[in-house]
């Protein structure tokens, strides 16, 4: 593992390296196409696995997309300042959280400190949605519906949008090495066709 001077050169050389073209192209672009938010642990930008541009999506993380304040202001922000039509909650496969909680879940053995909190939403989602707790993805595909659901619960500036027809919300996952996503619901107008999980229009 790299120690941190190691990783603040790394990062300070990439951005001496930063063609300006570049930087100037993404700012005169100015469209942001959707916000995502996700699990921090997961290694794939957003960006890549839609096929966008850097600057095309709005990238939020937690550990387990677990929804805070600050969330909740980052996605306000996106959806009421940007003008942003499209919240994804994006889980992923084999994900250290959703791992986690299904081991707090088997065997009632929960972490300390803030990691408590955010394995404990996890649950939370499991009992809610009623969902089987029998493989990390079950657990992955039941947060990523119920923290979809808590964001139009918990933001009235997101509901207000997503009742408007103006924004909605993609619940869904991402596979184990391909990266396709699955769809586990759907809030709002998106056409998806995908068996869903739960589907609120």
């Amino acid at each position: 593992m790299n120690d941190p001077m190691t990783a603040w050169q790394r990062l300070r050389t990439g951005n001496q390296n930063i063609d300006p073209a570049t930087v100037a192209a993404e700012l005169a672009c100015g469209s942001t196409a959707a916000a995502v938010f996700r699990c921090a642990d997961s290694a794939v930008p957003s960006h890549a696995l839609f096929g966008q541009g850097e600057g095309a999506v709005l990238d939020v993380s937690t550990w387990g997309h677990v929804i805070d304040t600050a969330v909740l202001a980052t996605l306000e922000f996106a959806v009421g300042h940007l003008q942003v039509p499209l919240i994804v909650v994006l889980g992923h496969h084999d994900c250290t959280a959703m791992r986690r909680a299904l081991h707090a879940w088997e065997r009632a053995d929960l972490p300390d400190g803030a990691t408590r909190t955010a394995v404990e939403q996890v649950l939370w989602s499991i009992v809610r949605r009623h969902a089987a707790a029998d493989s990390v993805d079950d657990i992955a595909a039941a947060h990523a519906v119920e923290t979809g659901l808590g964001l139009v619960q918990r933001s009235p500036v997101i509901a207000a949008r997503v009742d408007a027809r103006q924004c909605a919300i993609v619940c869904a996952s991402i596979g184990a090495r391909d990266g396709r996503l699955r769809t586990h619901a759907t809030i709002g107008p998106v056409g998806e066709q995908s068996d869903v999980l739960a589907e609120c229009v």
